[in-house]
């Protein structure tokens, strides 16, 4: 918004005061004296005579017209001065109500000073703070949900654990098959708990931006087949083969290796969990402007359109709708962190033939 200076303001009204003023100081003087010379015509001519003849009635006379002119214009440019004072009450009565917490406010914006950039600046400032307001009250409902999802997800395995661990410690088994069976249940739930506690803890050094990216050369053909490799025994366990795929021989990105083995790991476990029944896994390499883009398709079960919108925010799980209780819904948040920490982003199609995870990084 163009501004003129509220001091220009001040200057005009006090101008129009004073023209004003003498407007009306002339206005009633010759009033006055017209008056007196129609309606006393004797009177009118000794005032004239004393006038001309006395110097100090005259300078008494004038003192008068001044006093009258001064008190006058005093008035007038108060009561121009009001729609400025009034405006800036105004304005403090709405910075008081935000500061007691009273975020429904809305300054009219009366003019194009200091003042109405002010109350514009003030509008801002309130819109900023409730949006501060909302996006903190996303996060405590965030936190709480991590709070709960984690609780759960720590105490399941942990309780077997504790109670695989009670049987053995009381002896409760009937053969060294059976106490290596608890043993290897025990082992398996408390990589279980590793594995929550481990993504817990990457998950917060993303959000509060401890992670510093160490960029390299990046092989993407490479790094993507050494990712894939290690989810071998997990294919073979769900009846699945995965099919890597390149437009070229090398593909390289300036990135974070570790870190993007960690985007892939969790893309590629998220696609066998949810897109074993397909049977396949095709990854599809190749440069698109410039970038890296990597695509993920699986042939299992549709994702719904309302899951796709919530996939990667934080906590959200699909099992919920399946009865499922793996995983702590951290996986494809810190995968789209991870993605645009290096620039890039990532995209998911779902229909009934294929589910697609596209990642754009370079």
């Amino acid at each position: 918004m163009k501004s003129r200076s509220i001091k220009l303001d001040i200057f005009i009204n006090f101008f129009i005061a004073i023209l004003s003023s003498m407007g009306i100081t002339l206005l009633m003087l010759f009033g006055i004296i017209l008056i007196l010379h129609i309606s006393n015509s004797k009177l009118y001519t000794n005032f004239i005579n004393l006038y001309n003849t006395d110097t100090g009635f005259m300078v008494k006379f004038i003192a008068a017209i001044f006093i009258i002119f001064i008190a006058i214009m005093s008035l007038i440019f108060i009561k121009k001065m009001d729609k400025i004072t009034n405006y800036i009450k105004e304005i403090s009565s709405s910075v008081n109500k935000v500061a007691k917490g009273n975020m429904e406010i809305n300054i009219p914006i009366k003019s194009k000073n200091e003042l109405g950039n002010l109350a514009e600046d003030v509008n801002e400032m309130v819109l900023s703070i409730k949006a501060l307001m909302e996006k903190e009250r996303q996060w405590e409902k965030h936190k709480n949900n991590l709070i709960t999802n984690i609780s759960h997800d720590l105490r399941t395995p942990l309780t077997s654990v504790i109670g695989f661990l009670e049987l053995i410690k009381n002896k409760k088994f009937n053969s060294e098959d059976e106490l290596n069976h608890y043993c290897e249940v025990s082992f398996s739930k408390a990589n279980e708990l590793k594995s929550a506690v481990d993504q817990l803890f990457e998950f917060t050094k993303i959000s509060n931006g401890d992670i510093k990216l160490n960029k390299t050369k990046v092989y993407i053909n490479e790094l993507i087949e050494q990712v894939t490799i290690g989810f071998i025994p997990l294919f073979q366990q769900n009846n699945m083969k995965y099919r890597i795929s390149s437009e070229e021989p090398k593909i390289w990105i300036h990135g974070d290796p570790i870190l993007l083995a960690r985007v892939f790991e969790n893309i590629i476990s998220n696609a066998i969990k949810y897109g074993s029944s397909g049977k396949y896994l095709d990854v599809n390499i190749k440069k698109e402007n410039n970038k890296a883009s990597i695509s993920f398709i699986n042939y299992g079960d549709m994702i719904e359109e309302e899951d796709l919108k919530k996939l990667f925010e934080r906590l959200y799980r699909i099992e919920k709708k399946s009865n499922k209780k793996e995983g702590t819904g951290l996986g494809l948040a810190i995968a789209k962190t991870i993605i645009e920490m290096h620039d890039g982003n990532i995209l998911i199609n779902s229909s009934k033939e294929k589910t697609e995870f596209k990642v754009i990084c370079g």
